[in-house]
């Protein structure tokens, strides 16, 4: 059974929470992931970000998901926005894996929700030839919509027939959304938030049926609000062809 590496980190905009900037691409070079997703990811103006720059400098290819407008009004105060057009607030993915598709889930909007539609980014990834889906998501932060957005993701993967993975910011603790993840596993179990002195999990990684989390762990505290969470696992090679 082949084995990769998956992470998942909120980035809090690439910035600590008196705004200033932290170093993004050494965090992505001590994860070492596979595959790694990322929240809040800011694309200043529409233009260059730091994600860029760890995808050239480590060797990953980029794909992301804008969610909004950086200049919705719960931005962390922090941020100085830089004149000129808005730029974009989303999810992103950085993958060493070949990308065999990529492809989105509507997750719906949570009433009071500062961002209009969430939207879950998926990529079927080569693992040494056994074929996986990756789905990054940043659920709402209201308890109301987390939930539901993360079975809605869970369903729409169930039915391509394929092993995956969802990672990221789930905004809820794993005991309230495992009864609704049947057959999913936590690959990860620690306090995530806040990062400096974390009492709750709320950025997980849950495996499909079919994948073994082999080890997994959480970081220390990197720049963020939140710790990254890594995990090995291992992927089975009867995932090699699509089956939906």
């Amino acid at each position: 059974m082949p084995e990769v590496t998956a992470a998942t980190f909120n980035m809090h905009w690439g910035r600590d929470k008196k705004g200033r900037p932290y170093d993004v691409v050494d965090v992505c070079r001590r994860l070492d992931a596979d595959v790694i997703a990322l929240e809040e990811m800011w694309r200043p103006n529409g233009g260059p970000c730091v994600v860029d720059e760890a995808a050239a400098q480590l060797g990953y290819t980029l794909v992301e998901q804008p969610l909004s407008p950086d200049n919705f009004e719960e931005r962390p105060k922090a941020i100085v926005l830089p004149p000129g057009p808005p730029g974009t607030w989303g999810v992103g993915i950085l993958t060493r894996l070949p990308v065999r598709e990529r492809f989105t889930v509507d997750l719906g909007h949570a009433l009071g929700d500062h961002v209009e539609r969430r939207i879950a980014l998926c990529v079927e990834v080569d693992a040494q030839g056994a074929a996986f889906v990756f789905a990054a998501v940043h659920a709402s932060h209201r308890l109301y919509g987390s939930p539901p957005q993360l079975l809605r993701l869970a369903r729409a993967l169930d039915e391509r027939g394929q092993a995956s993975v969802i990672a990221g910011d789930c905004n809820m603790w794993g005991f309230v959304l495992a009864p609704l993840l049947r057959g999913r596993e936590r690959a990860v179990r620690g306090a995530t938030w806040p990062a400096r002195r974390p009492h709750s999990q709320i950025d997980h990684i849950w495996v499909s049926s079919g994948i073994a989390a082999v080890e997994g762990g959480v970081l220390d505290p990197v720049g963020s609000d939140h710790r990254p969470i890594r995990a090995r696992l291992r992927v089975p090679a009867e995932t090699t062809a699509s089956r939906r």
